[in-house]
């Protein structure tokens, strides 16, 4: 059995959410899985109760072979043949982490990640998606709010906080349900036109925000044909409803999902000023169309949303105005099209973007409890890895087996084209 440690976060003082709380831990260790735990003081759970979950409290994840984590280990931090589970964001060849993943190879240890955890159906098994989408949802709306006040405008959304003053998910349930909506019978009010895209975890979770709020759902067709009703509503899109097929027809899902830009545009240009707020909450690289680029802010910057949520926090992704990811203690900047460039904060010139990209950390408590539910599963499985086995050797369930990125030192079949960025 791997000896085995739930390490520290470092990535900032907001990270603190953990992996498995001190409640699966005490099951595991009922089990007979004993686990160490690395001491912090921002962890979201106390090392006290820990202690009382019979873990023995640590300084350093050195000497152990399973390190299991959620966001990126430092680099110097991994061992020799140690195995790391964590967010790594590197399969994209991400600049920033390839030094991570090198490290992984020069150390001839093993890298699992959360993100590739699917079932037979290509479905996340593990995921701090729906959090993201209420935080990210409920941030961007806040904002909303602040760029209404500042062009004197009323709106209930002046009454939303940032996600992380609320704490917790009945909390904010239930302030929210104390919020109204009036802005067609009062024309000195700002309607709330708001669009999600996306219709997967962080999608859903966007999607209950607005009915925690009360706000009507318009149906896509409704809105793609422009049968907008006055007031205050929020719609979801799909991939279909904002792709063109190239060389016209139907819109076919397989294709999109196979050939990407190469046989479909974005349309998303042709519904600006139908709306106000815009939640980007799908997966995307740059095998995909892009929705907004920087000519197409510039020509449409008088239809722009006051508001883009960048959920997915795509980096001069698919909208250009996503320059740059915000924060927690810095949430928004404002894109001006003109110049391609961003100013701090929010601004009434231009669009402002919400790109915070450790959203579920603003919901640490709910956020681990529902990750360690799932993980408490896994990690017997993974403490019975034999190392000693090749990777075709390895006992492993699918869906762990597939999340396996890197495997002693060697990068496994299904990720060798990671190659070229290194």
């Amino acid at each position: 059995m791997l000896k085995t440690i739930l390490r520290k976060e470092h990535k900032n003082d907001w990270e603190k959410r953990t992996p498995l709380t001190p409640d699966s831990v005490s099951n595991l260790i009922k089990l007979g899985y004993p686990l160490d735990v690395e001491t912090s003081n921002i962890r979201i759970f106390d090392d006290t109760s820990y202690q009382n979950s019979a873990a023995t409290l640590v300084n350093s994840p050195d000497e152990h072979q399973l390190v299991i984590g959620i966001k990126e280990p430092p680099i110097d931090s991994i061992k020799d043949q140690q195995v790391h589970l964590c967010f790594s964001h590197t399969i994209k060849g991400q600049d920033y982490n390839m030094p991570l993943l090198q490290r992984f190879l020069v150390h001839k240890a093993s890298l699992i990640d959360y993100e590739l955890m699917t079932d037979e159906n290509g479905i996340r098994t593990i995921a701090f998606g729906e959090h993201a989408g209420i935080a990210g949802a409920v941030d961007s709306l806040w904002i909303a709010g602040q760029k209404f006040r500042s062009a004197g405008k009323i709106s209930p959304l002046s009454n939303i906080k940032q996600t992380v003053y609320y704490k917790t998910i009945n909390r904010l349930k239930a302030e929210f349900s104390n919020i109204t909506f009036n802005s067609q019978d009062d024309p000195s009010s700002a309607p709330v036109q708001l669009v999600i895209i996306g219709t997967g975890n962080v999608g859903r979770g966007a999607e209950k925000v607005c009915q925690w709020l009360g706000l009507n759902k318009l149906d896509p067709r409704d809105f793609t044909s422009n049968k907008i009703p006055k007031g205050d509503w929020y719609t979801v899109l799909s991939s279909r409803h904002l792709h063109q097929r190239l060389t016209g027809g139907d819109f076919d899902q397989v294709e999109y999902m196979t050939k990407g830009k190469q046989a479909y545009k974005s349309i998303l240009s042709s519904f600006l000023g139908r709306f106000n707020i815009l939640l980007q909450t799908s997966f995307w690289t740059d095998f995909y169309p892009r929705h907004l680029d920087n000519k197409q802010c510039i020509e449409f910057k008088d239809k722009l949303p006051l508001v883009l949520g960048d959920i997915s926090c795509d980096i001069e992704g698919s909208f250009a105005c996503t320059k740059l990811a915000s924060t927690i203690d810095s949430p928004a900047f404002t894109y001006l099209a003109d110049s391609d460039s961003v100013v701090e904060g929010i601004s009434e010139e231009g669009i402002t973007v919400m790109s915070i990209d450790n959203l579920p950390c603003e919901l640490s408590l709910d956020a681990s409890e529902h990750f360690s539910a799932k993980l408490e599963g896994y990690t017997p499985l993974l403490m019975k890895m034999d190392l000693n086995q090749s990777f075709d050797e390895l006992e492993l369930p699918s869906e762990l087996k597939k999340a396996v990125i890197v495997y002693k030192g060697e990068l496994t079949e299904k990720f060798a084209y990671l190659k070229e960025f290194l």
